[in-house]
């Protein structure tokens, strides 16, 4: 079965983040990613990405792969298996994902499960995004990105101290140039949160803080470009 080349994409971002806990810091991300058709509707694509950061003793990589089905022109489903080592900890995530893409917009979902030593005894009970990118005209488009896991256990109660299921959200709202030949840079800024079964509560996560971030980067595509980017569970405000 001849493979057909579809597309690929490289990109580049610096990110400044202020973290209730630890601080303002700066991050760094390369990513890069390609994508080979098998047959007329089936492709299949591969991501790699390192984020690093002066603050941190490694770098963080991930690599993801996938599995494509085009239903309609402009619809593609998938499946996706991920792969993120930091430090001594591993996380694998499997699941499934979406895209639809018109004229001058395009719609991004993903749904995976997710299996991390990062958290020691708690699991990560499932890891969701959402994405919604329109042009505006002249190459300008907006969007809005929200990503979400939900950890067992993961926030205290800070006004009685118990531990209950809790959900970290990263929320972001982005502005894209496009040059032509491919090329596009981009800014973002977003905000993590968490939340509890009950929203009113006064949570905190345990070893993890509310964040805010700005976001700038540049990004250029081959061909087509690729469907979809790499999966990740802690490359939240990328």
């Amino acid at each position: 079965m001849a493979q057909q080349f579809n597309g690929a994409t490289v990109s580049g971002a610096f990110q400044s983040l202020d973290d209730e806990s630890v601080g303002e810091y700066e991050v760094t991300s390369f990513a890069g990613g390609v994508e080979f058709g098998i047959s007329t509707d089936f492709a299949i694509g591969a991501n790699a990405e390192i984020i690093s950061s002066d603050d941190f003793e490694d770098d963080f990589f991930i690599g993801t792969v996938h599995g494509m089905y085009t239903a309609a022109p402009g619809t593609t489903f998938g499946v996706f298996y991920a792969s993120e080592t930091f430090d001594d900890f591993d996380t694998d995530i499997l699941g499934i994902e979406g895209a639809f893409t018109t004229a001058n917009s395009t719609f991004e979902g993903y749904l995976g499960a997710v299996d991390s030593d990062y958290f020691g005894d708690q699991d990560v009970l499932r890891m969701l995004g959402l994405s919604l990118e329109f042009g505006v005209g002249s190459g300008v488009s907006l969007g809005i990105e929200y990503e979400s896991f939900r950890l067992e256990d993961g926030g205290v109660v800070v006004d009685t101290g118990e531990r209950e299921d809790a959900s970290l959200t990263d929320t972001a709202l982005f502005a894209r140039y496009s040059f032509a030949q491919g090329a596009s840079v981009y800014a973002k800024a977003g905000r993590e949160r968490l939340f509890g079964s009950d929203r009113d509560d006064n949570l905190r996560l345990v070893g993890v803080n509310s964040t805010e971030y700005v976001t700038v980067g540049a990004e250029f595509d081959f061909g087509a470009g690729t469907t979809f980017g790499s999966r990740s569970l802690f490359n939240f405000g990328g």
